[in-house]
């Protein structure tokens, strides 16, 4: 989800940052990440990107064999 706006800085929130959003009695919560879990959700992003062009390459790969 991006949220964009002068709003979220007012809030505390710091252009680039992530945050959880939970939902409380019908109310969205923002909720700040911290460092680790920043950290954590770049490393999953990164290898979320790895997997997909693994996968890129083995369809390459498989029509490849398939053709011929």
């Amino acid at each position: 989800m991006h949220l964009k706006g002068h709003w979220l800085k007012e809030a505390g929130f710091e252009t680039g940052f992530t945050f959880t959003v939970k939902i409380l009695n019908g109310c969205l919560v923002l909720i700040p990440d911290s460092e680790d879990i920043r950290a954590i959700k770049q490393q999953n992003q990164q290898q979320q990107a790895q997997l997909s062009a693994i996968k890129h390459t083995m369809r390459e790969l498989m029509a490849e064999y398939i053709s011929g």
